[in-house]
């Protein structure tokens, strides 16, 4: 009889298993059949981003003396775009662009002390800078409506040419943009340079350069994907044209899908002049290891159709209800494994509560082992005013200064040699390095051999060395602890 009732319970949970599944597959089906024709709205994600200097003017120097050429004002000088990423679904406060739409700003000290080489020389001899009362980068919503950005992590122009911008808050004027990293098989595939070019703003347009409705798009194709040898590089190249000030906006899919950023034309002749001319993205690849790299969120999208993280395409239904499936049998197989053990006599009650201390152990001890051989890279700064205060250093550079809204390690106002943001320090896990940065302080960054940083260069130092600012009572060591 038991067995009778046993084989019911079996065949009736088996029914309930199969209705689930047809249940299942039909919502999929439509779901699918839904999101496949679902377009993103990427204008509402790509923004410009401008380095706005106030008080500005032309300078002739031998790098003692600035000689004023041309008075400039209050003015853009260097402009790109640049598109946000986050967590689906919250206001975005990251916005990656190309590190030489903001590199100009980083040499600036971010803002302290302006001085910006323009390449030209006067009477070839001299060179011609541009100096400013401030600097400031600005993301534009609209011609009258911009926030403040700072440079939450900087590539290298000439290899990872990528820069990652933060909000001082997330913005709801803006959402983010889901990332695909594209696949070999989506050459000749239709794509969409986006961005706000320089040239937007001529006697043929009316209105500002800076809203949602004064994106410029430019169609296209990959055509094809390609390595840099020498520096090993993923770039994509496509025949949709990227225009002076489309740096740093998206590559997207005709589903609005972000798999490239804008960075790269290449021709034999004369910007100006371009007849042939080729046209590269770096490709999504890059732009998701730099993400993972320096800890900013964003959320993916695993092919070119349908909501982010799913999988669209002819074998999504079948994947879907497979797993689901898959989960399904899974619980009636734990139901009818708690069904039999329910019958057998408990043995020995002590004895699983003795195994599961003992795997409590072992587990806490592996965990100890593992923490033991795992060492945490940190600045411990021995100035009075921090009593032996330390924070952790990971490879996203951290700022030392005075000025609280951007420095982790802050000095109290006053306090003798020290910046607003004097210098960053960083962490090279692949080489057990820190990375040292002078950022144009005013007193000057030293190793405590007494060498003092140029400005701007990194420099490696070991764990175990120190290094002050301003003045030696103002030591800082790096660890490893």
């Amino acid at each position: 009889m038991k067995r009778v009732l046993r084989n019911k319970s079996i065949k009736n949970l088996a029914s309930v298993l199969l209705a689930l599944v047809m249940i299942f597959s039909t919502v999929s089906i439509f779901n699918i059949h839904a999101l496949a024709d679902y377009k993103q709205d990427v204008s509402s994600g790509v923004v410009p981003v401008c380095l706005y200097l106030t008080g500005a003017g032309f300078y002739v120097t031998d790098g003692y003396d600035f000689q004023k050429m041309q008075d400039l004002g209050d003015i853009c000088w260097g402009a790109g775009s640049g598109f946000f990423v986050g967590n689906k679904g919250e206001n975005p406060q990251y916005i990656v662009t190309n590190a030489h739409v903001v590199v100009d700003y980083v040499e600036t000290g971010e803002g302290n002390g302006v001085v910006i080489y323009t390449g030209y020389y006067y009477n070839n001899t001299y060179p011609v800078v541009i100096m400013a009362d401030s600097a400031e980068l600005r993301i534009y919503y609209d011609s009258n409506d911009y926030d403040v950005a700072f440079v939450e992590a900087i590539g290298d122009v000439e290899k990872v040419d990528l820069a990652v911008l933060r909000l001082r808050n997330g913005t709801d004027k803006r959402h983010s943009l889901p990332i695909m990293v594209p696949t070999e098989d989506m050459v000749g595939n239709t794509v969409y340079t986006v961005g706000f070019p320089g040239n937007a703003d001529n006697q043929f347009t009316d209105g500002s350069k800076y809203g949602i409705g004064d994106v410029t798009v430019h169609k296209g194709s990959i055509t094809k994907f390609a390595i840099n040898s020498g520096k090993g590089i993923e770039r994509i190249a496509i025949d949709a044209t990227v225009q002076h000030g489309n740096s740093g906006g998206p590559l997207v899919t005709e589903d609005g899908y972000v798999i490239g950023v804008n960075t790269n034309v290449y021709s034999t002749s004369p910007y100006q002049n371009q007849i042939e001319a080729d046209y590269y993205a770096l490709n999504a690849s890059e732009v998701v290891k730099f993400l993972n790299n320096n800890n900013v969120p964003y959320y993916t999208a695993s092919s070119g159709k349908g909501v982010a993280g799913l999988l669209v395409g002819g074998g999504i239904a079948l994947f879907l209800i497979l797993g689901f499936i898959f989960l399904l049998i899974t619980v009636a197989i734990i139901i009818i494994i708690v069904v039999v053990v329910k019958k057998k006599k408990k043995k020995a009650a002590g004895a699983p509560a003795a195994n599961a201390a003992a795997g409590t152990a072992a587990a806490g001890a592996g965990a100890q082992q593992a923490a033991a051989t795992q060492k945490r890279a940190m600045l411990r700064s021995l100035a009075a005013q921090h009593n032996g205060m330390t924070l952790a250093v990971g490879n996203t550079p951290i700022l030392i200064g005075r000025d609280p809204a951007n420095c982790k390690l802050i000095y109290v106002e006053g306090t003798v040699g020290v910046s607003g943001r004097h210098c960053s320090v960083a962490y090279d896990a692949s080489t057990g390095d820190f990375i040292l940065t002078d950022l144009r302080s005013t007193y000057g960054t030293f190793l405590s051999t007494g060498q003092k940083l140029n400005a701007n260069v990194p420099y490696r130092v070991k764990p175990g060395e120190s290094f002050y600012v301003g003045d030696k009572q103002n030591m800082i060591r790096l660890e490893l602890g």
